[in-house]
């Protein structure tokens, strides 16, 4: 019982943690698989980049994408916006497929991903500024209104 109450203690703390605390190596071109398992190459400098991990078998991303994606004509004049999620392709395909319109840029983290920018949870939204480098990093609720 105790171990079970640490682990949700430790779960717990790190869903809130917030701020700019894990140091990264700043990244210019971000490749990924999109949903047709095509790799697909992101430049970064153009603007601000918002990159959301996520997965389709937690319930606060499955709420907060398609929020998302309705934003995202308020978002794009500023930023681009990338989803990826760390779920099983076909599971996600079929839920992304179900549930969004197409308009956001949806496709899968890897491992060299999720350990460049230090990902140990979803949802988790980032946004890097035209260097590469993380101005702002959030596990939990994707605050669109305060981006």
């Amino acid at each position: 019982m105790k171990k079970l109450i640490f682990i949700f203690i430790f779960l717990t703390s790190c869903s809130l943690t917030s701020g700019n605390e894990v140091e990264t190596i700043p990244i210019v071109e971000l490749t990924y698989q999109n949903l047709d398992g095509e790799f697909v190459s992101e430049d970064l400098t153009n603007k601000e980049t918002i990159i959301v991990f996520w997965a389709d078998y937690w319930g606060i991303c499955r709420q907060e994408l398609p929020v998302l994606e309705e934003n995202l004509k308020n978002l794009t004049d500023e930023y681009d916006v990338i989803a990826l999620a760390h779920s099983d392709k076909e599971n996600t395909t079929n839920w992304v497929k179900s549930n969004l319109k197409g308009d956001l840029k949806v496709g899968f983290s890897n491992e060299e991903i999720r350990d460049t920018y230090k990902v140990i949870g979803q949802p988790l939204t980032i946004i890097l500024n035209k260097d590469g480098e993380i101005i702002y990093r959030e596990y939990g609720y994707i605050p669109i209104n305060d981006l």
